[in-house]
């Protein structure tokens, strides 16, 4: 749809009106989003929301009559505020066992067991140059395609 100079005028005519972008839209057979957004690139005069800020919601009468009505009570005494100890410190952690490659340079991080179990650790074997695992793991971590694989697929 194009913006005709007819419609542009019945656009600012019927805006200057008050009639809603809806029912301009309507009028026209364009949206409501493409009235509002033409009247703004043509910095026509902007509307006040008709949603009213700060205003209490309306309650429907039968919500109202259903609710009970809250009871009266003395005011509670005022707590007690106990001061705060510092928390102790937590149990170190009891160390897991963890290979090393003898200073070697890296090793291989493959996990070996559970992370939550006592005898959790990683393979530490040394490490292919530019992985993080050892050849074993590489073969396992690595999948290698062959030319021919990907032509089939």
């Amino acid at each position: 749809m194009t913006w005709t100079e007819e419609r542009v005028a019945e656009l600012m005519r019927l805006w200057e009106a008050g009639r809603s972008a809806s029912e301009i839209g309507r009028l026209l057979g364009v949206s409501k989003n493409s009235v509002v957004g033409k009247a703004h690139r043509m910095k026509l005069k902007a509307r006040p929301s008709p949603i009213k800020r700060g205003a209490t919601p309306q309650v429907r009468r039968s919500a109202v009559a259903a609710m009970p009505k809250p009871t009266t009570q003395a005011p509670a005494a005022p707590k007690q505020v106990q001061e705060r100890t510092a928390a102790p410190a937590p149990a170190p952690r009891p160390s897991r066992p963890v290979a090393r490659s003898n200073g070697k340079g890296p090793s291989c991080l493959w996990p070996i067991g559970d992370p939550g179990d006592q005898d959790f650790h990683f393979c530490g074997e040394p490490a292919v140059p530019g992985k993080p695992y050892c050849d074993e793991h590489c073969a396992r971590a690595y999948i290698v395609r062959n030319r021919s694989d990907s032509e089939a697929a």
